[in-house]
This record gives C-alpha cells, structure tokens and sequence, in this order.
C-alpha cells in the first residue's frame, strides 16, 4: 500500500494525505518550502499530523464533489466517523472536521525545516503553541468540540460528536503571529463553502469519454498553479523516488519552464483561455536579453533561479530511497527545447485568441527567444529528459527550436508585418528541417540524436508541433520503432536505459503522447484503448504520478505529476475538437471529419 492517497491545495502550498487522511506532507510558506510535516520522507522523524480511531479499523476515502477536500470514513465496532481535510485558502492552515461517534485520536508532531529542528512547545486551553527554536515559525494547533489531553503532549482523545481541528502556521509577518491567536470560529462550513467556490468557478465544461478524469486532471493542475503568479509546479514534492531503494529522486516543486508551457497548452485547448495565458506571461516575463533566455530550466514560483542540489542525509527517505534532496541539478543544464515549447504556447493563444495586442507587448521577449534558437539550435544539450551525464545534439531539442523559428517567423509576418525577420528566422527553421530530415534518412527514421541512438518517447512529439505530417515516411518508421521498443501493454516507457541505468518504468506522460499520436493518424479505437489504459492506472482518487508500476498499478516519481495530468487533459480536448471537424497541427487532412461521437458509456469511468 502506498502512503499517500490525496493532494490538497489551496493555490499557495500543497499536502499530501494518507490512507487513514493523516497529513504526511507539508511545505511552507509555499510549495518550494521546508516541510513541517515531512512523515512522507522519513516515517520517524518527519512529522505528521493525523485524526483517526486509536486501533485500525477499514477506512475509505473520496473527494467531495465541491472540489479538493478529502473525506476519510471510519467504520468499527466502537462505530463511525467521518473526517473532512481540505487547505483554506489564504494563509495556510489545515482543517479537519469530524462527525464521529467514537473517540478519535488527535496527533499533532510538527518537525520544522525538512525534520531536522525539533519545535518548541506550550500547551494552551484550545490546543498547543509550537515554534522553531532557529528560525521564524510558529505554528498553533486550535481544537473546538470535545476533547481531553493524553499523557503524551502532541496527543488528544476527540469526540464523539463534531470536533473541528485548525492548524497554522506563520511566517515572520507580525500579522500572521496575530492571526495565529484568532479562535477557530464557530463555522466550518463556512470556510469550506466558500473554499469549495474556488474549485467550482475554475471547472472547465467537457462532455465525453472519461469525463471523470478530465476534471481532476483540471484540479490538479489548479492544485499546482501557484496563485499569485499563475503558474504551476512540476509536482507538489520532492524525493519520491521512481524506483523504491534506487537513487533515482529528485525535487520537482518548482516551475520548470518545458512543464509549465505544456500546461499552458493543455488549459488552452480544454478552453481555459485565462489560465494559459497567465503560464504564458509568466514565462515570457522571466525571458532575459543578456545571456540565455531562461537562466535556468526550472524557476521557483516568483520567477527567481533556484539553489543547486543538496543532499539532507538526516532523512531516511521514502521507503529508504537514499539520498532525499532538496533542490535539483538541473538548474545548471542547458536543454534547448525551452525556447520553442514557450514559442509554441505563444503561438497556439493567438490562433486561439487572434490578440495581436499580446504579441506586441512581448514582442521584446518573442524576438529573443527566436534568435536564441537560431544562433544555438545545433548546441549539444541535456534535453527534456535531463540526463546529467550525457550532453549531444538531441532530436527532440532541434524540433523544438525548428518550431520555435517557424511559429516566431508567422507572428513577425502576420502581426508585426516585418518581412525580413519573418524571413531570416524561416530560413533558420529550414536549414533546421533540412538536417533533421537527412539525418532521418541516413538512419531509417529518426534518431534520438544526431549520431544515431534508439529513439525516445519525445520524438513521438514530431507531429503534435506539426513537425512532420502523422502519416510521413520518415515519422511512420520512427512510429514503428517507437511502438516495438517502448510500448507495452499500452503504456509507454521514456527510454530503456540512460546515463544512470535502466529506466524501470513506464512514464505517463509518453502514453498521452502516443494517443495524441494515434488519433491524427485515425486510429481513434487505439487511441481510446491507450488512454483506458492511462485512466486505468491513476490511484483510487484519479491521480498520476511521474512513472507507473503495470505489476502493483502504484504510482512512481513525485507525485501527483503536472506532466502527465496535462497530458490526459490535451489528449481528450484534441480528441473532442477532432470529432468536431477541426484539423489539429501534424494532419494533412481531419480523418474523423465525418465520424460520429461514440456513446460516452462505452468507456470505464
């Protein structure tokens, strides 16, 4: 059994819950923060906080229909309850509230700073004061309903009846400590309801297959999207490792500027015109005209660069993955697929938009994206797949400055009426087009890179950025190879091997690509049995994970992953807007013009 079940949210920071709703992690004062809950990386001395029987009885759980609370039902001899977890929004605080007619026990073990700082404590009438003895925190837990202390300080026996359970946790603002003093109130609904309003007012309209899994798709990216700047995480922790016992782990709560820019894709298509464009601004607002456009690949949620890596060895990691980090290395890579992806995200809100009043505005940031890819586009890379020991001139990486040159060459002509950059970026993306295409054909197809290699999951991406046609000579044989070598059982693997070994399992969101694939050649019934497939293999509660296990069906990689719940929400928009007679990039013709929709049930939910 995993140990982690649900993400909650409230646009700021994230958590993670268990199976019993136990709150195993926990960062602040944001999502790139320290934890103060941190169980999820070290089961001793992480900290939790947890609302549930005192001995195990079976516990179910499921999101409310108003968005992301997590409700944990209890059923046993001493009898029911029922437990409602969610994040306010604002400053952040967790709330639990209990219906139970049996006692619960009430845990509350904060660990500051990743765990490594014991906090300093003092009990109260309504709960307990905690602070960090190096540091500004402070945290209070308020308890309202019937309760009693236990001998042991961080405990208490609740119920039965209703109990409401609020922790907080500040910053250095003298506000926040004021806050911190404020009783819980005498509603919880209340905050809940208008908590609730958030989620329902973002919901995007979808109609059709595996509508279920859409929307929480579409919350989980909202999930991740860092409020204040519009802009969405990688994924809401750090260390989970792909494979339990390895050392392959890494940080992913920062905003890498590939994943936002797919996200902003994937809103875009599904309808979401606002929050695309807020990702795209953002992107273009953290383009610098000194050196390279981005300073790094990832950026933490204010645009600043990141630290590098850094090892805490005082964790014992997530099922003893050794080391858990803080931080990535890949801050210091140079991967040459960034500036196209934002180009392209770009490019897509204006066919969409037809706002040219935009496009001027970043102008200053588009032209320099698009002289980036052209001066550099042939620089060796560490690609999308941040290989740290391998640098070379990756396929994928070229495709994408090809794609960036043509889509900022059509915005100079067609918006800013400048002909001659127009033409000096096309003729950029051709002498790109030109290389790639003779290489393919010295290669039988296309190689992952430019002295050959077996192609990787990417290169399935050609057609979606109109690269090359879906039914190509050249693509078709990659296709080929592609579905041989890495497609099994219907999930897709990235790669098999890499600079630190064997790639064990198979990475959702390829299996999107090779759907969105699929359905631009008019193999919809493929299609759809790909994406049952992907739908088939998120938890219990709809969620996705970097990698997934086919044996144990759980989740691998930091989780849940933006990568592969946009992946789901571009493959199903596209899917939809096809049977609706629209063409897609990388189809000469739309094969489903004609078809009709197939019944919604004849799908798994």
């Amino acid at each position: 059994m995993t140990s982690f079940t649900a993400l909650l949210a409230n646009g700021i920071t994230a958590a993670l819950a268990g199976p019993t709703g136990a709150i195993e992690w926990l960062p602040i004062p944001r999502f790139d923060g320290p934890s103060v809950f941190g169980r999820l990386l070290d089961r001793h001395g992480g900290g939790y906080l947890s609302l549930e029987p005192e001995e195990p009885v079976p516990a179910t759980q499921r999101y409310l229909d108003e968005g992301l609370a997590l409700e944990t039902r209890f059923d046993g001899p001493q009898g029911t309850a029922r437990v409602r977890t969610w994040l306010a929004f604002g400053r952040t605080a967790v709330w639990m509230h209990a219906e139970t007619s049996m006692p619960l026990v009430l845990t509350c073990r904060p660990m500051f700073n990743y765990g490594a700082v014991r906090p300093a404590w003092e009990r109260e009438a309504d709960g307990v004061r905690f602070a960090n003895p190096h540091g500004p925190e402070q945290a209070r837990l308020l308890i309202q309903g019937p309760h009693r202390p236990t001998a042991r300080p961080e405990q208490w026996i609740c119920g039965p009846g209703n109990v409401t359970v609020v922790f907080r946790v500040s910053s250095e603002n003298p506000a926040d400590t004021r806050w911190l003093a404020q009783p819980v109130g005498t509603d919880p609904e209340r905050v809940w309801r208008r908590t609730a309003s958030f989620w329902q007012h973002a919901d995007i309209p979808y109609q059709g297959p595996f509508e279920a899994a859409f929307h929480r798709s579409v919350q989980v990216v909202r999930a991740l999207t860092y409020r204040p700047t519009g802009v969405p995480i990688a994924a809401a922790t750090t260390s989970l490792p792909e494979n339990p016992g390895e050392t392959r782990q890494w940080d992913y709560r920062f905003v890498w500027v590939r994943d936002a820019a797919y996200a902003g894709e994937a809103l875009l298509l599904a309808g979401d015109v606002v929050g695309a464009r807020r990702i795209a601004e953002f992107l273009l607002n953290a383009v610098s005209l000194e050196d390279r456009p981005f300073a790094a690949p990832l950026l933490r949620v204010d645009g600043s660069v990141p630290d590098g890596e850094r090892d805490m060895g005082w964790l014992a990691g997530h099922q003893d993955s050794r080391p858990a980090r803080m931080g990535n290395g890949a801050v210091r890579q140079l991967q040459q697929d960034l500036a196209g992806s934002v180009l392209w995200l770009v490019y897509r809100l204006w066919e969409e938009t037809g706002d040219a009043g935009f496009i001027r505005f970043y102008w200053w940031a588009i032209a320099a994206l698009a002289d980036w890819s052209r001066r550099s586009w042939n620089w060796p890379d560490a690609s999308l797949w941040e290989f740290r020991g391998i640098r070379d001139q990756h396929t994928h990486s070229r495709v994408l400055c090809w794609t960036g040159l043509t889509t900022a060459a059509h915005l100079a002509e067609a918006v800013m009426g400048d002909t001659r950059q127009a033409r000096r970026w096309a003729t950029a993306a051709e002498r790109i087009r030109q290389t790639l295409m003779a290489e393919a054909a010295a290669h039988g197809g296309f190689p992952q890179r430019a002295r050959g290699g077996v192609p990787d999951a990417a290169l399935f991406t050609l057609p979606l950025y109109g690269f090359v046609p879906a039914d190509d000579p050249a693509f078709h044989a990659t296709f080929r190879t592609l579905e041989e070598t890495l497609v099994q059982d219907d999930l897709v693997f990235r790669y098999r091997s890499d600079d630190l070994g064997n790639a064990r399992f198979p990475f959702t969101l390829a299996g999107f690509w090779y759907a969105r694939v699929l359905l631009r050649q008019g193999a919809l019934e493929r299609a759809d049995q790909v994406l049952a497939r992907h739908v088939a293999s998120a938890t219990p509660l709809g969620l996705f994970g970097e990698h997934v296990d086919p044996e144990s069906g759980q989740a691998r990689g930091n989780f849940p992953q933006l990568f592969a719940h946009t992946g789901l929400i571009a493959a199903l928009a596209e899917r939809r807007r096809l049977l609706e007679g629209q063409r897609l990039p990388g189809m000469a013709a739309n094969p489903f013009q004609s078809r009709p929709e197939p019944a919604p049930t004849s799908f798994p939910a």
